[in-house]
């Protein structure tokens, strides 16, 4: 590849992350629209264009008036020709087996014909969206009732990937002191703020009684619960620091949400068209899914 610092270079990825965002099949910008994009002149763009089909990056066929199409295209070398040779992903804590089933899927599939993944972990899907937009991470997972959430909101964030129910989570559950209590009126609830689904599942559920909320960290849960300054708390059972309390559990029965928080998606910026591109990619659906399943039924060993 061109010296991706050099004048050529430089158009040259600009050039290839306009491409991105097509579709084989689509017509790509023409040269006097990559002029104006890429703020180059006509014959750099045109000097890139000849680069990137001389690479086999991609294939392009001219129907004269009716613009040049985009046949087709390697994202892989397309992201070498933008400069970029990994990705960073967020992640939840891996403090379950469904957690670390997840991320040895992403970290497998990522790393591949020279492009290296690095994950990292992050407690909060508000520390996750966080680091996409300070540019730490090319993406972050999250559930999709978070993303709804954020996207409801009017943050600029789209899913790149969306797994099955059951992928993020098995289900949420309350965690009690009192196993036979049932009137919440002054019970001292524990919520996370900083975390979508813990907070928005604890004031649904006591949206009708009269509690106090406490504010924790969801790590904090049961040991508190233990100590006796909370009563109740709503968290993962997949943790195996939850079955193991003795604290009892009663589920959480409502089956829209249970789709939606169970539900793993992987996020990526809206103008982050290559990250998009690579995912849509090297993360089939049902590859992800097989991988974490061999994890959690102990045939094959996290990796990340």
């Amino acid at each position: 590849m061109r010296g991706i610092y050099s004048k050529g270079g430089m158009v040259t990825q600009r050039v290839a992350l306009e491409l991105c965002g097509v579709a084989p099949g689509e017509r790509i910008p023409t040269v006097s629209e990559l002029e104006k994009s890429c703020e180059a002149s006509r014959g750099n763009i045109q000097k890139a264009l000849s680069y990137l089909k001389e690479q086999g990056v991609v294939s392009l066929e001219s129907h004269g008036q009716n613009g040049t199409t985009l046949t087709s295209i390697d994202y892989l070398s397309l992201a070498r020709s933008c400069g970029r040779d990994h990705l960073v992903g967020v992640m939840p804590l891996p403090y379950t087996a469904r957690y670390e089933g997840l991320a040895t899927s992403l970290f497998t599939l990522l790393n591949t014909r020279g492009l290296r993944a690095f994950i990292t972990f992050l407690r909060g899907s508000e520390a996750r969206v966080q680091a996409l937009f300070d540019g730490f991470a090319n993406y972050a997972v999250m559930s999709r009732m978070a993303f709804d959430d954020y996207a409801a909101h009017g943050y600029p964030i789209e899913v790149a990937l969306e797994c099955s129910p059951l992928t993020y989570v098995g289900r949420h559950v309350l965690l009690l002191r009192d196993g036979e209590r049932t009137d919440w009126t002054g019970a001292r609830v524990g919520i996370d703020e900083s975390s979508v689904d813990q907070c928005g599942l604890t004031r649904r559920y006591f949206a009708k009684a009269d509690v106090e909320y406490v504010p924790v960290q969801y790590t904090h849960i049961v040991d508190m619960l233990r100590a006796g300054v909370l009563d109740t708390g709503i968290w993962n059972e997949d943790d195996v620091h939850i079955r193991a309390s003795g604290l009892s559990m009663r589920p959480l029965d409502d089956g829209n949400v249970r789709d939606s928080n169970t539900r793993a998606v992987v996020v990526i910026r809206t103008d982050d068209s290559l990250t998009r591109s690579l995912i849509a990619d090297l993360l089939p659906r049902e590859r992800v899914e097989e991988i974490q399943r061999e994890v959690m039924d102990g045939k094959l060993m996290a990796r990340y």
